[in-house]
């Protein structure tokens, strides 16, 4: 995080929010941690927490619509092949205990403190739960956690400040 946090502050200020871009598409970091590296750079607030949260939710969308067809296209040959489908992995089957006991909504928004965001939404994904589904959930998770911690950092330093 110091690392990107270093790359964030050595651009041109027009520019920053690059950074926090590419910051938002690392796994752990995500939207809210690239939210926290807008706050301690001194990015406005106001540009770093929805530029963290697009960039975040952009890449959940194409992870989402990449598993759906890879899904769709391993199903369709185990259907023409005539074949059982594999027992679930251990960490599949936690995913998919978690899902049943809390449904997408809960993954989605309890996923973050586990697992990264595109984990569990390609896991959502290829457990073949709609696609527009985990989006939309996987989006509501990504705006609240990027705009908690993005305010409660700004809030922060603001107040060091």
């Amino acid at each position: 995080m110091a690392e990107l946090q270093s790359f964030t502050e050595s651009l041109p200020a027009a520019l920053q929010f690059l950074g926090i871009a590419v910051a938002a598409l690392v796994p752990y970091i995500e939207g809210e941690g690239a939210a926290i590296i807008g706050a301690v750079t001194g990015i406005n607030p106001w540009i770093a927490i929805p530029v963290a949260i697009t960039a975040n939710v952009a890449l959940v969308a194409l992870i989402v619509l990449t598993f759906e067809k890879i899904r769709a296209g391993i199903v369709n040959r185990r259907i023409a092949a005539g074949k059982t489908p594999k027992p679930a992995s251990e960490k599949q089957q936690k995913v998919r205990n978690a899902l049943e006991k809390y449904g997408v909504p809960g993954v989605s928004l309890l996923g973050p403190f586990l697992l990264p965001t595109y984990f569990t939404a390609a896991a959502l994904t290829s457990f073949g739960v709609a696609k527009g589904r985990v989006i939309v959930w996987q989006a509501v998770a990504i705006t609240l956690y990027a705009v908690v911690f993005g305010a409660l950092f700004y809030g922060l330093f603001a107040a060091i400040a």
